[in-house]
C-alpha cells in the first residue's frame, strides 16, 4: 500500500492539542499512513530559539502526547521544519535578521556558501534540527523543507560568491541543502530527509550526484493543478539518481485554489489527485509515498486559506480518491455518509450562494464548515447590497456625506442592511466560540477580525450616517 502523509501546516490556525486529538483516528480510518507536521512557530522551541515560539505554541509535553497518540492510531509523524526559505518566523526576529539573503526581506536565509566565519548559518541549522530531532522520539523520516527559495543569489555577497567561484544558484542551493541534510543525519544516523523539489529542478544529475544528494536526500516533487506541470525530462533525471522508490510525490487537499479563500473547492483537489494516480499508473513504483499537502497560509505573513475543518471534507475525498484508485458516484456517496451526510457533499461551495441552505455534515469541527459556509452567503449578499444600483443611485459616498437622501429610495437598502449586520454580528459570536476552542484564540480574534468585522463596521458606519441625516436616530 501507498504511504499517505497528510501534512499539518501548523502556521495558520494550528489546531487546539484536543481537536487534533479528535482527528487521528478519523484519518486512520480513510487511509492516511502518517502526518506530516509543519511545525513553524507552534513548536516549543527554547533556549537561544525560544523567540522563535509564538504565544500559545504547543509544549513538549503536548508534542509528546500527539507522538503517543498517532503512534497508537498506527500514524507515523514527520516533522516538517524550514531550514532555507520560508523562514520568516525565524528572520523576522531582530536577532537572526543579519543572517537574510537580502537585508529588506525575511523570506529566505543566506546560502552556507557565504557563511560568516562564526558559521552563524550552519549554527543556525543544527540547532533547530536537533530541537526538533531530540523532541521526536522513535523518528524515521525527517523533512527540511527548502521550497521556494526565493531572492538567492541576489545579495551582493552571494552575487560575489558566485561569480568569483563560476557557480550557478542551483549549485549553491545543492551545497546549501546537502549541509542541512548532512547534518540531520549527524544528529540522528539513519535518519530519512525528505526535500521540496522545487528549487532543483533545473539540475543536472551530474550536479545532483556531485552535490552528494543521491545519498542524502530525497525529492518530494509537487504539483497542486488539475494537470501535473513538471519540466520536461525532470523525472527521468530524477529516476536515474534516486531510482525506483526514492522519490515522493506531493498533492494538496487544500490551500492550493487562493491566497485568501475561505471555502475548499473540492472539485480541484479531486482533479489534482486524480493526475497524480496517472502517475503512480504510468510509472508504478517510483514514488516512495505521497504527502497531502494542506497550506494553512501562503506564507508567515499572508492571512488564512481555508480553516483546517472547512477542509476536512475535501480531505476525506482525496484520500478516498487514492485508496479506490479513482472517483465514482458510490465513491462521492462513500465520503458523503462518512462526513453523515444523507446528501451528496458539496464539489463546489462557491456555487450555492442562494436558495435553501446545504446539509449540515457532523464531523469533528464541522460547525464551523457550516458557519464558514453561512458567511460566504452572507459575503454574497454584502457584495450585492453595496454594489447595488439602488445604493450608487440614493446612497453613494457623496450624497451620504451630504445628507442629500431621499427616505422613500433608501428605506429598503438600510433594512436589508440592518438585517445582515445583525446576522453577521451573531456569526462572529459564534464563530469566535469555535475557533477558541477548535483552532486557539489567536485565530478566532484574526480570522474573525479579517473577514467578518470590516463588513459589520462599514454597515454600521453608513446606518449611523444615514440615520444621523435623517435624524432617524
Amino acid at each position: 500500500m501507498l504511504p499517505k502523509y497528510v501534512h499539518l501546516d501548523m502556521k495558520g490556525g494550528p489546531p487546539t492539542l484536543s481537536y487534533l486529538l479528535t482527528l487521528l483516528p478519523m484519518l486512520k480510518k480513510w487511509g492516511a499512513t502518517g502526518l506530516l507536521v509543519e511545525w513553524e512557530d507552534m513548536f516549543p522551541w527554547a533556549g537561544d530559539l525560544s523567540i522563535l515560539a509564538r504565544p500559545g505554541h504547543y509544549s513538549l509535553l503536548m508534542v509528546g502526547e500527539l507522538l503517543r497518540a498517532a503512534e497508537l492510531n498506527t500514524l507515523d509523524v514527520v516533522p516538517l521544519i524550514q531550514t532555507f526559505g520560508h523562514m520568516e518566523f525565524v528572520l523576522k526576529h531582530e536577532q537572526f535578521k543579519h543572517l537574510r539573503e537580502m537585508e529588506m526581506f525575511p523570506n529566505s536565509m543566506r546560502p552556507v556558501a557565504v557563511d560568516s566565519e562564526e558559521g552563524n548559518v550552519r549554527k543556525l541549522v543544527t540547532e533547530m534540527l536537533r530541537q526538533v530531532v531530540s523532541a521526536h522520539t522513535n523518528l524515521t523520516t525527517l523533512h527540511i523543507g527548502c521550497d521556494e527559495v526565493w531572492c538567492l543569489g541576489q545579495s551582493g555577497i552571494t552575487r560575489q560568491h558566485l561569480e568569483t567561484r563560476g557557480r550557478n544558484v542551483t549549485e549553491v542551493f545543492l551545497e546549501h541543502t546537502a549541509m542541512v541534510a548532512s547534518t540531520a543525519k549527524e544528529i540522528k544516523p539513519g535518519l530519512r530527509v525528505l526535500v521540496w523539489d522545487d528549487m532543483m529542478r533545473t539540475a543536472s544529475v551530474q550536479q545532483l550526484v556531485e552535490a552528494g544528494l543521491d545519498k542524502l536526500v530525497e525529492p518530494v516533487i509537487w504539483s497542486y493543478g488539475q494537470v501535473l506541470a513538471f519540466p520536461p525530462g525532470m523525472l527521468e533525471r530524477y529516476q536515474s539518481v534516486w531510482g525506483e522508490g526514492g522519490i515522493w510525490g506531493g498533492s494538496a487537499w487544500r490551500g492550493a485554489t487562493g491566497s485568501n479563500i475561505q471555502s475548499t473547492t473540492i472539485r480541484h483537489h479531486l482533479d489534482n489527485h486524480l493526475a497524480w494516480l496517472s502517475v503512480l499508473t504510468e510509472l508504478p513504483g517510483t514514488l516512495a509515498g505521497i504527502i497531502l499537502t494542506g497550506w494553512a497560509r501562503y506564507d508567515h505573513y499572508a492571512t488564512h486559506c481555508e480553516l483546517l475543518p472547512v477542509a476536512i471534507p475535501s480531505l476525506r475525498c482525496c484520500l478516498a480518491v487514492l485508496n479506490t484508485h479513482g472517483w465514482t458516484p458510490d465513491t462521492h456517496k462513500q465520503c458523503s455518509t462518512d462526513l453523515c451526510l444523507l446528501e451528496n457533499i458539496m464539489l463546489e461551495p462557491y456555487m450555492f450562494l442562494t436558495g435553501e441552505e446545504p446539509e449540515h455534515p457532523t464531523f469533528p469541527g464541522s460547525n464551523v464548515y457550516v458557519m464558514v459556509l453561512a458567511f460566504i452567503r452572507m459575503s454574497s449578499q454584502f457584495n450585492a447590497v453595496m454594489n447595488s444600483s439602488a445604493k450608487s443611485t440614493w446612497l453613494n459616498q457623496w450624497q451620504v456625506q451630504r445628507g442629500f437622501l431621499n427616505p422613500l429610495q433608501v428605506q429598503v437598502t438600510m433594512h436589508e442592511l440592518t438585517v445582515l449586520g445583525n446576522r453577521l454580528k451573531a456569526l462572529s459570536k459564534s464563530m469566535e466560540k469555535e475557533l477558541t476552542d477548535l483552532l486557539h484564540d489567536f485565530t478566532a480574534e484574526e480570522w474573525v477580525n479579517t473577514n467578518i468585522t470590516p463588513k459589520t463596521m462599514e454597515i454600521d458606519q453608513l446606518i449611523t450616517s444615514v440615520n444621523r441625516h435623517l435624524k432617524l436616530a
